[in-house]
């Protein structure tokens, strides 16, 4: 924390200045988004904030870097080739590439702090799942659904009763459960009550509801299933795809977040890195 320019602190190395701004009630080192998630709330209640980065841009290890700045990361000492375009307008690199599911709760956040006045998105166009050598579109409305050759005429029945339980499920009313108990039987149990088939189940848990790999099988259904609510719902929204995306790259949630602090009085230092902590 930084002293007032009219008393020095005898803890404060001879080498270094106090800073000019006087006192702050925190100080966040990095501008990746969880710290500038907290450096804009807490500048929402009033703190005074100091955040620090040592890089010339915002965002940490989830920035989006134009090719200049891409360059710089991992060519150090090389230029973008010409060809390329222009390096600092033309391209937004994710260093961590990620959609945004539309009903999630980070959209919720960045709507309940109105981080979105200062963010564009895109819904995007669509998403897809590979199988069996082929590339295919995950259906987005009744009439991909019918088209769709991810399941048969007969699979796609039972798919679509099993979406319609999952649409009408309510944790906190039994009366939506139809004597199922998704807390204590697993997922697996839940695919084989509605008979759905290996390629069904593989598409349902990874393509809806995001699984990484088969470990939920054997897990309680309910979080699945509200994975899979989340995903249904999301869809619902955009008609397109349950997926957004900020205009200028991922990067763009922890400026949004920067941003904030700064109209609430926060103050930024970028390429400054920190040397020590006393």
């Amino acid at each position: 924390m930084a002293e007032s320019a009219t008393e020095r602190p005898n803890w404060l190395p001879a080498d270094c200045e106090i800073l000019a701004d006087g006192e702050y009630d925190a100080i966040v080192m990095g501008t990746g988004l969880k710290e500038a998630v907290i450096s804009g709330l807490l500048s929402t209640k009033k703190m005074k904030v100091l955040h620090v980065d040592r890089n010339n841009y915002y965002g940490g290890e989830c920035a989006s870097l134009n090719l200049t700045n891409l360059y710089q990361k991992f060519r150090p000492g090389t230029t973008p080739p010409e060809i390329l375009g222009h390096p600092t307008r033309d391209y937004n690199v994710d260093l961590i590439p990620k959609f945004i599911i539309a009903c999630g709760n980070l959209v919720k956040m960045l709507l309940h702090t109105k981080v979105t006045r200062y963010l564009d998105f895109k819904n995007v166009d669509g998403s897809y799942v590979y199988k069996a050598g082929k590339i295919l579109k995950v259906p987005a409305t009744p009439e991909e659904a019918l088209r769709t050759s991810l399941m048969g005429i007969f699979e796609k029945r039972r798919f679509k009763s099993f979406l319609t339980y999952l649409s009408k499920y309510e944790e906190g009313d039994p009366s939506t459960h139809g004597g199922l108990d998704l807390k204590s039987m697993t997922m697996l149990q839940l695919y084989d009550h509605y008979s759905l088939d290996k390629n069904t189940q593989s598409f349902v848990g990874h393509a809806m509801g995001l699984m990484r790999d088969d470990n939920y099988l054997e897990e309680p259904a309910l979080p699945t299933v509200k994975a899979i609510q989340l995903y249904c719902y999301s869809l619902e929204r955009y008609g397109k795809s349950p997926y957004i995306y900020p205009m200028y790259g991922l990067g763009g949630l922890p400026e949004g977040f920067s941003r904030l602090c700064a109209v609430h009085g926060g103050t930024f230092m970028l390429q400054c890195p920190v040397n020590e902590v006393l």
